[in-house]
């Protein structure tokens, strides 16, 4: 119809009348929607994840999970940072809680225990300095020989020098080969 001018009154109640009931909509309707899509776009996240296999069970750690870029987890599924070191030592009879001064290892056992480290770890695992200063030394190749790298280098002694003086062209190497799932074997 036509705007009629002796209405006018009558159109502004209708128009505040809408804009009441639009403003208690979104005040209502708001504050109860909310939790329902935080947990939809969860689950949508979750989903996603699992595409990455990335397994989340609780759906408010995909907010923390989904910044991260790289995750590491043992075979029991604890999440770990993905680095290893000698925490305690047997060298020569002793137990060491702690990692020991090279002072109080015998020169030959430390020396053949330096040699065993550096020549029976592949020479792809090496132990770089940290990015930033003062951080973490980056562990590059098997995390485990990197561990026993550490080691070495917490003995105050090199892996390098060793390295460069029995190349890996001079080293034999056995070949790992598949055996039958059914033998079983004993480690003394």
């Amino acid at each position: 119809g036509t705007w009629l001018p002796e209405c006018t009154p009558i159109y502004v109640q209708y128009f505040v009348k809408f804009f009441i009931i639009g403003v208690t909509v979104l005040v209502v309707a708001v504050p109860e929607g909310l939790p329902l899509a935080v947990t939809i776009s969860l689950a949508y996240s979750v989903k996603k994840m699992m595409k990455d296999n990335n397994l989340v069970r609780h759906l408010d750690a995909c907010e923390t999970m989904g910044n991260a870029t790289a995750i590491c987890s043992d075979k029991t599924g604890t999440l770990t940072t993905n680095r290893m070191t000698v925490v305690q030592t047997y060298i020569g009879d002793v137990h060491h809680r702690v990692i020991p001064d090279p002072g109080q290892i015998n020169a030959r056992t430390l020396d053949l225990l330096v040699n065993a480290i550096a020549i029976n770890s592949a020479y792809t695992s090496k132990i770089l300095p940290p990015d930033v200063e003062g951080g973490l030394a980056k562990q590059v190749g098997n995390k485990t020989e990197c561990g026993l790298l550490g080691f070495v280098l917490d003995l105050q002694q090199d892996y390098a020098p060793v390295r460069e003086q029995i190349p890996e062209e001079k080293l034999y190497k056995v070949r790992n080969q598949k055996l039958n799932s059914a033998s079983t074997f004993g480690f003394r």
